[in-house]
Protein backbone atom coordinates (compact mmCIF):
# COMPACT_ATOMS: atom_id res chain seq x y z
CA UNK A 1 0.00 0.00 0.00
CA UNK A 2 1.41 3.10 -0.51
CA UNK A 3 0.61 6.17 1.78
CA UNK A 4 -1.05 8.11 -0.70
CA UNK A 5 -3.46 5.85 -0.82
CA UNK A 6 -4.22 5.16 2.97
CA UNK A 7 -4.47 8.84 2.92
CA UNK A 8 -7.07 9.09 0.68
CA UNK A 9 -9.27 6.71 2.75
CA UNK A 10 -8.31 8.81 5.86
CA UNK A 11 -9.30 11.94 3.91
CA UNK A 12 -12.40 10.35 3.17
CA UNK A 13 -13.24 8.76 6.74
CA UNK A 14 -12.68 12.62 8.37
CA UNK A 15 -15.05 13.53 5.38
CA UNK A 16 -17.93 11.05 6.80
CA UNK A 17 -16.41 12.52 10.49
CA UNK A 18 -14.97 9.45 11.24
CA UNK A 19 -12.13 10.30 12.84
CA UNK A 20 -10.85 7.21 14.82
CA UNK A 21 -9.59 3.89 13.50
CA UNK A 22 -7.73 0.47 14.10
CA UNK A 23 -5.54 -1.38 12.00
CA UNK A 24 -7.75 -3.98 11.81
CA UNK A 25 -10.59 -1.39 10.15
CA UNK A 26 -7.53 -0.64 7.24
CA UNK A 27 -6.98 -4.15 6.85
CA UNK A 28 -10.54 -5.11 6.57
CA UNK A 29 -10.88 -2.58 3.55
CA UNK A 30 -8.60 -4.66 1.18
CA UNK A 31 -6.30 -1.40 0.71
CA UNK A 32 -3.05 -3.50 1.85
CA UNK A 33 -1.89 -7.01 1.00
CA UNK A 34 0.46 -7.07 3.43
CA UNK A 35 0.81 -5.98 7.22
CA UNK A 36 4.75 -4.63 6.59
CA UNK A 37 3.32 -2.45 3.82
CA UNK A 38 0.25 -0.99 5.93
CA UNK A 39 2.89 -0.42 8.63
CA UNK A 40 4.71 1.68 6.37
CA UNK A 41 2.34 3.79 5.56
CA UNK A 42 0.72 4.50 8.75
CA UNK A 43 3.95 5.70 9.83
CA UNK A 44 4.23 8.39 7.34
CA UNK A 45 1.23 9.87 7.75
CA UNK A 46 2.06 9.39 11.40
CA UNK A 47 5.12 11.29 10.37
CA UNK A 48 3.12 13.97 8.51
CA UNK A 49 1.54 14.96 11.52
CA UNK A 50 -1.99 13.79 9.49
CA UNK A 51 -2.19 10.73 12.36
CA UNK A 52 -1.85 10.09 15.76
CA UNK A 53 -1.67 6.89 17.64
CA UNK A 54 -1.92 6.87 21.48
CA UNK A 55 -2.20 3.14 21.57
CA UNK A 56 -0.71 0.31 19.39
CA UNK A 57 -2.91 -0.37 16.63
CA UNK A 58 -5.32 3.10 17.62
CA UNK A 59 -5.12 5.55 15.26
CA UNK A 60 -6.74 8.71 15.32
CA UNK A 61 -6.81 11.63 12.22
CA UNK A 62 -6.37 14.62 13.40
CA UNK A 63 -8.52 17.39 12.78
CA UNK A 64 -7.07 20.78 11.17
CA UNK A 65 -7.66 22.92 14.33
CA UNK A 66 -4.86 20.65 16.52
CA UNK A 67 -2.39 20.01 12.77
CA UNK A 68 -0.73 22.91 14.33
CA UNK A 69 -0.06 21.24 17.85
CA UNK A 70 0.11 17.69 16.81
CA UNK A 71 -1.86 16.99 20.09
CA UNK A 72 -5.44 15.92 20.47
CA UNK A 73 -6.60 16.06 24.01
CA UNK A 74 -7.67 12.33 25.30
CA UNK A 75 -11.42 13.55 25.98
CA UNK A 76 -11.80 13.30 21.64
CA UNK A 77 -10.90 9.75 22.23
CA UNK A 78 -10.72 8.10 25.47
CA UNK A 79 -14.36 6.39 25.46
CA UNK A 80 -13.29 5.05 21.77
CA UNK A 81 -10.34 3.62 22.78
CA UNK A 82 -12.29 2.23 26.14
CA UNK A 83 -14.26 0.44 24.07
CA UNK A 84 -11.36 -1.08 21.73
CA UNK A 85 -9.67 -2.15 24.90
CA UNK A 86 -12.46 -3.83 26.09
CA UNK A 87 -12.70 -1.51 29.63
CA UNK A 88 -15.13 0.08 31.83
CA UNK A 89 -13.47 3.27 32.99
CA UNK A 90 -14.54 6.82 33.65
CA UNK A 91 -12.54 10.40 33.94
CA UNK A 92 -11.37 11.14 37.15
CA UNK A 93 -9.37 12.51 39.93
CA UNK A 94 -8.18 16.45 38.75
CA UNK A 95 -9.43 15.41 35.21
CA UNK A 96 -13.24 14.72 36.77
CA UNK A 97 -12.86 17.63 39.00
CA UNK A 98 -12.22 20.60 36.10
CA UNK A 99 -15.38 18.72 34.37
CA UNK A 100 -17.36 19.36 37.82
CA UNK A 101 -16.66 22.68 38.20
CA UNK A 102 -13.53 23.28 39.49
CA UNK A 103 -12.31 24.85 36.50
CA UNK A 104 -8.96 26.39 38.33
CA UNK A 105 -7.66 22.63 39.00
CA UNK A 106 -6.48 21.30 35.49
CA UNK A 107 -3.83 18.72 35.96
CA UNK A 108 -0.71 18.66 33.75
CA UNK A 109 -2.23 14.57 33.25
CA UNK A 110 -5.44 13.65 32.01
CA UNK A 111 -6.49 11.12 34.65
CA UNK A 112 -8.36 7.67 33.86
CA UNK A 113 -9.99 5.23 36.50
CA UNK A 114 -10.64 1.85 34.90
CA UNK A 115 -11.17 -1.82 35.96
CA UNK A 116 -9.60 -4.97 34.90
CA UNK A 117 -5.90 -5.65 35.16
CA UNK A 118 -3.76 -2.77 35.55
CA UNK A 119 -2.87 -0.52 32.25
CA UNK A 120 0.45 1.03 32.17
CA UNK A 121 0.53 5.10 32.29
CA UNK A 122 2.64 7.01 30.26
CA UNK A 123 2.99 10.15 27.40
CA UNK A 124 0.59 9.03 24.46
CA UNK A 125 1.21 12.35 21.93
CA UNK A 126 2.65 14.79 24.35
CA UNK A 127 -0.39 14.12 26.80
CA UNK A 128 0.14 12.05 29.65
CA UNK A 129 -2.75 9.13 30.14
CA UNK A 130 -2.54 8.17 33.69
CA UNK A 131 -4.40 5.11 34.91
CA UNK A 132 -6.22 4.39 38.31
CA UNK A 133 -7.28 0.65 38.71
CA UNK A 134 -10.57 -0.10 40.74
CA UNK A 135 -12.60 -3.43 40.96
CA UNK A 136 -15.61 -3.03 40.66
CA UNK A 137 -16.26 0.39 39.59
CA UNK A 138 -19.12 2.14 41.28
CA UNK A 139 -20.64 3.14 37.72
CA UNK A 140 -23.83 3.99 39.28
CA UNK A 141 -22.24 7.38 40.57
CA UNK A 142 -20.90 8.10 36.54
CA UNK A 143 -22.20 10.34 34.49
CA UNK A 144 -21.85 11.25 30.65
CA UNK A 145 -20.34 14.25 29.18
CA UNK A 146 -20.61 15.26 25.70
CA UNK A 147 -17.46 15.41 23.15
CA UNK A 148 -16.98 16.14 19.68
CA UNK A 149 -17.06 12.79 19.15
CA UNK A 150 -19.73 11.71 21.10
CA UNK A 151 -19.45 11.10 25.12
CA UNK A 152 -17.29 9.68 28.07
CA UNK A 153 -17.56 8.48 31.16
CA UNK A 154 -16.64 11.37 34.00
CA UNK A 155 -17.14 10.43 37.94
CA UNK A 156 -19.86 12.52 39.17
CA UNK A 157 -19.11 15.65 41.86
CA UNK A 158 -19.27 13.42 44.57
CA UNK A 159 -17.28 10.28 43.66
CA UNK A 160 -14.33 13.11 42.87
CA UNK A 161 -14.43 14.29 46.03
CA UNK A 162 -13.88 10.27 47.20
CA UNK A 163 -11.37 9.73 45.02
CA UNK A 164 -9.48 12.61 45.49
CA UNK A 165 -8.89 11.41 49.32
CA UNK A 166 -8.48 7.87 48.58
CA UNK A 167 -6.06 8.59 45.71
CA UNK A 168 -4.64 12.36 47.43
CA UNK A 169 -0.97 11.21 46.92
CA UNK A 170 -1.58 11.31 43.15
CA UNK A 171 -3.07 14.80 43.26
CA UNK A 172 -0.32 16.46 44.96
CA UNK A 173 -1.75 15.91 48.75
CA UNK A 174 -4.19 16.90 50.73
CA UNK A 175 -4.15 20.88 50.67
CA UNK A 176 -4.23 19.95 47.06
CA UNK A 177 -7.45 18.26 47.87
CA UNK A 178 -8.92 21.08 49.89
CA UNK A 179 -8.57 23.85 47.59
CA UNK A 180 -10.17 21.65 44.80
CA UNK A 181 -13.35 20.73 47.45
CA UNK A 182 -13.73 24.51 47.64
CA UNK A 183 -14.82 24.94 43.96
CA UNK A 184 -16.25 21.21 43.62
CA UNK A 185 -18.34 21.76 46.91
CA UNK A 186 -20.88 23.84 44.98
CA UNK A 187 -22.02 21.48 42.79
CA UNK A 188 -21.94 18.34 45.52
CA UNK A 189 -25.22 16.64 46.89
CA UNK A 190 -24.30 13.87 49.48
CA UNK A 191 -28.33 12.42 49.47
CA UNK A 192 -30.04 9.29 49.55
CA UNK A 193 -29.04 8.56 45.75
CA UNK A 194 -25.34 8.54 47.05
CA UNK A 195 -25.67 5.78 50.15
CA UNK A 196 -24.86 2.67 47.64
CA UNK A 197 -21.38 5.26 46.75
CA UNK A 198 -19.97 4.95 50.08
CA UNK A 199 -20.10 1.16 49.97
CA UNK A 200 -17.19 1.59 47.56
CA UNK A 201 -15.37 3.05 50.19
CA UNK A 202 -13.44 2.55 53.52
CA UNK A 203 -14.47 4.49 56.84
CA UNK A 204 -11.32 6.63 57.09
CA UNK A 205 -11.85 7.54 53.24
CA UNK A 206 -14.91 8.69 54.46
CA UNK A 207 -13.79 10.56 57.79
CA UNK A 208 -11.16 12.30 55.89
CA UNK A 209 -13.73 13.57 53.39
CA UNK A 210 -15.70 14.71 56.18
CA UNK A 211 -13.20 16.29 58.06
CA UNK A 212 -11.82 18.12 54.81
CA UNK A 213 -15.43 19.49 54.07
CA UNK A 214 -15.82 20.81 57.73
CA UNK A 215 -12.53 22.35 57.20
CA UNK A 216 -13.56 24.53 53.95
CA UNK A 217 -16.66 25.20 56.34
CA UNK A 218 -18.90 23.27 54.03
CA UNK A 219 -20.82 22.04 57.33
CA UNK A 220 -24.20 20.77 55.49
CA UNK A 221 -22.27 18.48 53.19
CA UNK A 222 -20.41 17.38 55.93
CA UNK A 223 -23.75 16.94 57.99
CA UNK A 224 -25.09 14.71 55.14
CA UNK A 225 -22.02 12.92 54.56
CA UNK A 226 -21.97 11.80 57.92
CA UNK A 227 -25.85 11.08 58.01
CA UNK A 228 -25.59 8.59 54.94
CA UNK A 229 -22.28 6.69 56.44
CA UNK A 230 -24.31 6.32 59.62
CA UNK A 231 -26.71 4.52 57.74
CA UNK A 232 -24.94 2.51 55.93
CA UNK A 233 -23.08 1.08 58.73
CA UNK A 234 -19.23 2.78 58.83
CA UNK A 235 -17.46 2.74 61.83
CA UNK A 236 -14.93 5.29 62.85
CA UNK A 237 -12.23 4.45 64.29
CA UNK A 238 -9.23 7.13 65.10
CA UNK A 239 -6.83 7.32 62.49
CA UNK A 240 -4.77 10.06 60.93
CA UNK A 241 -5.60 12.78 58.41
CA UNK A 242 -2.12 11.70 56.48
CA UNK A 243 -1.84 7.99 57.05
CA UNK A 244 1.70 8.25 55.91
CA UNK A 245 2.89 10.46 58.57
CA UNK A 246 3.51 9.54 61.97
CA UNK A 247 1.54 10.97 64.85
CA UNK A 248 2.25 12.15 68.92
CA UNK A 249 -0.31 12.04 71.68
CA UNK A 250 -0.17 16.07 71.63
CA UNK A 251 -1.38 16.19 68.46
CA UNK A 252 -5.16 17.39 68.21
CA UNK A 253 -7.84 14.92 67.25
CA UNK A 254 -11.57 16.00 65.74
CA UNK A 255 -13.78 14.24 67.83
CA UNK A 256 -16.68 14.07 65.28
CA UNK A 257 -14.55 12.27 62.81
CA UNK A 258 -12.10 10.97 65.01
CA UNK A 259 -9.43 11.96 62.72
CA UNK A 260 -5.54 12.65 64.57
CA UNK A 261 -4.61 16.07 62.64
CA UNK A 262 -1.12 15.24 62.29
CA UNK A 263 -0.72 17.53 59.19
CA UNK A 264 -1.41 21.23 58.48
CA UNK A 265 -4.23 21.72 55.51
CA UNK A 266 -2.55 24.84 53.61
CA UNK A 267 -4.75 26.56 50.98
CA UNK A 268 -5.51 29.95 49.74
CA UNK A 269 -8.72 30.60 51.26
CA UNK A 270 -8.16 28.85 55.13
Amino acid sequence: MQADSLQHWVDQQMIRGKYIFTKGDVLAQGLSLTEESLRTALSRLVKKGMIVSPWQNFYVTVPTEYRLKGEIPPSFYIDRLMKHLGRDYYVSLLSAAALNGAGHQRAMVFQVTVNGAPIRSGVKNGVRLDFTLRNPLPMASVKQVKTQMGFMNVSSPELTALDLVFNEEKVGGLSRVAEVLIELAENMHFDESSADLLAFFNAPVIQRLGYLLDLIEEHELADRLLMLAQKQGKLFRKIRLKQSKSQTDEMAIDGRWKVVINQEIETDEI
